[in-house]
């Protein structure tokens, strides 16, 4: 058996934030609709040291932010930082985290030391609740999500649920992974919330009562069913849905999970591995020096400049650029196609600044490759993968293929965010320049297919 165990702690901030998840946002919360959590499952093999998963309800976060967030907790709970993983939900009504170690902003430090404490109460709960366990699988089918690329294209589906059942019968906690973005709430929120798993979890610890914790998937075309498939010619496509329309969906999930709890167990998993490695992916652009990132920054933001009628030092060298385009198109009254081009052309702009400008210590831009951190929890009959990016549905079919004899998963935002990973057959679709995931993408086509011909081979590895 295993000694593993979940607890979570609150980490809704106490004052008001910008919030992340749409840069049509004008302003910072306006208050709170349901609290934010982090949850930690103690994971701890026999005669090893344990692994520790900690999930956060926010959108995302960099690579440097995970880090320095993973090794503040790792100096607090007495456990090396790479036996410490972080992944978000990605609520999109959440606090700003994307640069939390870097930012100087007062609510950004309060929020930070607010993390560390409720992360590492949830680490400590984790392991005085952990009891040798093994791991009941189940699974179900939702329909809460499609696929916003086409609506008519397939979803993954698949809830897998895992139940930790300690030696005498009793069930310690749950776990659950579904694909799905958390964004049924929309640009026009300003209240904190954890989405539509607010509901979910909170129904199901009661029910249960047990602590349940959400693995987030391959989500990175999936949208709710209340948002449909992404039009970036649609001025309204980012305004979401009431929290009547949430909860109903939330309770069509609850319903799923319930049932999911009693249908027959797939398999049981006692044991766990941990195998990580750190692949060099080709970046969209090349490589580029110093100078010339700096000069394909400049030209466009001369190209925005004559668009919007201001000078080229009033563009903004972040995600506000996207609703300054978003009205102008509106007054200029573009017609769809030409609105199309010039949002995948701010997409690409503000990836583009993400990547070359503010990737950090990950980006090797001369180089024109990322330094792409992936690990692979192996539990026997189910093998997840941990990816720091939004991982799109056909790079997660194609890792399922690759194993036929056991249930293979990704875990999408993990240890940071490096952006949208599409599968060369997304990049490959002839209307890829004006679909979003594919013209947001810092990674060239190739990179999903050497991202998981390096994780199969480390998953296949013994030892």
């Amino acid at each position: 058996m295993i000694t593993t165990g979940v607890f979570y702690q609150e980490i809704t901030p106490r004052e008001s934030v910008p919030l992340l998840g749409y840069g049509d946002r004008t302003h910072d919360s306006e208050g709170v609709h349901d609290p934010l959590y982090a949850y930690a499952w103690w994971m701890e093999p026999s005669g090893q040291q344990p692994w520790i998963w900690i999930v956060l309800d926010l959108c995302l976060m960099s690579i440097v932010s995970a880090g320095d967030l993973t090794r503040a907790l790792a100096s607090r709970v007495g456990i090396p930082a790479d036996r410490i993983f972080i992944s978000t939900t990605h609520t999109h009504s959440a606090p700003d985290v994307h640069h939390i170690s870097a930012s100087s902003e007062p609510w950004a430090k309060r929020y930070r030391s607010l993390l560390i404490e409720a992360c590492s109460d949830a680490v400590q709960g984790a392991r005085e609740q952990a009891r040798p366990s093994r791991i009941e699988v189940r699974s179900a089918e939702s329909d809460l999500g499609v696929n916003r690329r086409d609506v008519r294209r397939p979803i993954d589906r698949r809830v897998l649920i895992l139940s930790l059942i300690d030696e005498s019968g009793r069930e310690r906690g749950l776990l659950f992974h579904y694909s799905c973005h958390l964004t049924v709430l929309g640009v026009d929120n300003y209240l904190i919330s954890a989405d539509w798993l607010g509901p979910v979890r909170s129904r199901l610890q009661s029910e249960q009562g047990v602590p349940v914790m959400f693995i987030q998937g391959a989500e990175g075309d999936v949208d709710p069913v209340s948002r449909g498939a992404l039009d970036m010619a649609d001025p309204d496509q980012a305004v979401g849905s009431s929290f009547e329309i949430m909860d109903k969906l939330s309770e069509g999930m609850i319903g799923i999970l319930r049932d999911g709890l009693h249908s027959k167990i797939e398999a049981i998993l006692t044991d766990i591995s941990c195998r990580e490695l750190v692949l060099p992916l080709p970046l969209r652009y090349g490589g580029l020096s110093p100078d010339q990132v700096r000069k394909r920054i400049d030209e466009w933001k001369r190209e925005f400049a004559l668009f919007l009628g201001v000078p080229p030092k009033d563009i903004p060298e972040d995600w506000t650029i996207n609703a300054l385009v978003k009205r102008q198109a509106e007054r200029k009254a573009l017609g769809e196609e030409e609105i199309r081009a010039r949002v995948a052309d701010l997409f690409a702009y503000c990836s583009f600044l993400n990547t070359y400008q503010d990737g950090g210590e990950s980006i090797d831009s001369p180089k024109g490759e990322v330094r792409c951190p992936i690990k692979i929890l192996d539990f026997g009959a189910v093998t997840i993968l941990g990816a720091p990016m939004e991982v799109l549905l056909n790079v997660a079919f194609d890792w399922q293929n690759r194993f036929p004899d056991r249930i293979a998963l990704i875990a999408g935002l993990f240890n940071g965010w490096l952006g949208y990973l599409p599968h060369k057959t997304d990049c490959d679709e002839p209307l890829a320049d004006r679909l979003y995931e594919t013209v947001s993408t810092a990674f060239a086509p190739e990179a999903s297919r050497l991202l998981l011909d390096g994780a199969e081979g480390l998953a296949r590895r013994e030892g």
